[in-house]
């Protein structure tokens, strides 16, 4: 079993904050992912501004006296040989806003650019997005699963 998961931001920044609520189950999400990918379960993917998003959080973390999680966030996704997918065409984008109206179920639309790019990142490699946001959630089966990294089966 080969599991294909996009990694959303909330989820490493959840890791990196011993103060957010959903830090042990970020933490034992990772370390279970960590173990898949070493053992050829896993593929992770994810857009290019996750690199930006988390580098952005440790290094706020960091002007509060928190000491920076980047060096150890830089290593996980190394190790985990995150793969970054990145926007070739308008085309790409117009595929994924029609697939969104037509499964919009009179919900609104997106407003938020980035959260579709990750969504956007998931739906091009038929993958499942691992997120503690709110806002993704309410999106799960319009064009890929998306689930909370306690509900991401990795066995």
């Amino acid at each position: 079993m080969n599991v294909r998961l996009v990694l959303d931001s909330s989820v490493l920044v959840a890791a990196m904050k011993e103060a957010d609520p959903g830090h042990a189950d970020a933490v034992d999400f990772l370390d279970r992912l960590r173990a898949a990918h070493a053992a050829g379960r896993a593929e992770v993917f994810a857009p290019p501004e996750l690199w930006f998003e988390v580098r952005a959080v440790a290094q706020k973390l960091g002007r509060f006296g928190v000491p920076s999680a980047w060096p150890g966030m830089a290593e996980l996704l190394a190790a985990l040989a995150v793969e970054l997918v990145p926007i070739t065409s308008v085309e790409e984008i117009d595929v994924l806003f029609e697939r969104l109206a037509r499964h919009a179920r009179n919900h609104a639309p997106f407003t938020n650019a980035t959260d579709l790019v990750y969504l956007w990142v998931a739906f091009q490699r038929s993958a499942a997005l691992v997120t503690f946001d709110a806002g993704l959630i309410k999106y799960h089966g319009r064009v890929c699963d998306v689930l909370r990294p306690f509900h991401v089966r990795l066995d």
